[in-house]
């Protein structure tokens, strides 16, 4: 299986990540494969001018409770990160790794994170996401900021 159809599965599944048809892989992605190079986590992170936000992060159901979360985490490098979710297995990964929940990660990188987000509600609307874009606004007070400097 190819990662962008394994992906496009995640994502498919995960109604909190970005549509499938934004599911990419570029030189910000960071994919960990099993012994038999099929993709089993991955993460994504985009510069919003005062760090990176990690705005996909990803563990194959059948892979998870082994610590690749974690790893995934590693290999988003140093330097400031933060990351939005709602997920408690995640907010227990990203404390363990040394996040620290914040209200906020700065007016630059609100702008950045407040612009993308404006496209991709555009895009869902266009491509008619509309379960994806209701479950989203339905539980945006519940997304909680994570942040590690």
């Amino acid at each position: 299986m190819s990662y962008i159809v394994w992906l496009k599965e995640m994502f498919q599944q995960e109604l909190d990540l970005r549509p499938p048809s934004l599911a990419k892989i570029n030189d910000n992605s960071i994919i960990l494969q099993d012994n038999n190079n099929h993709p089993i986590g991955y993460a994504t992170r985009s510069n919003r001018l005062t760090g990176f936000e990690i705005n996909s992060f990803v563990v194959d159901p059948a892979h998870r409770g082994r610590g690749i979360s974690h790893k995934l985490l590693e290999k988003c490098g140093h330097g400031r990160l933060f990351v939005y979710t709602r997920d408690i297995r995640l907010q227990s990964v990203l404390e363990k790794a040394g996040f620290e929940r914040r209200l906020t990660p700065g007016f630059l990188a609100l702008l950045s994170i407040f612009i993308s987000r404006l496209v991709m509600v555009f895009w869902m609307v266009i491509s008619l996401e509309f379960r994806r874009l209701l479950h989203q606004l339905k539980y945006l007070p519940k997304y909680k900021l994570y942040t590690r400097e």
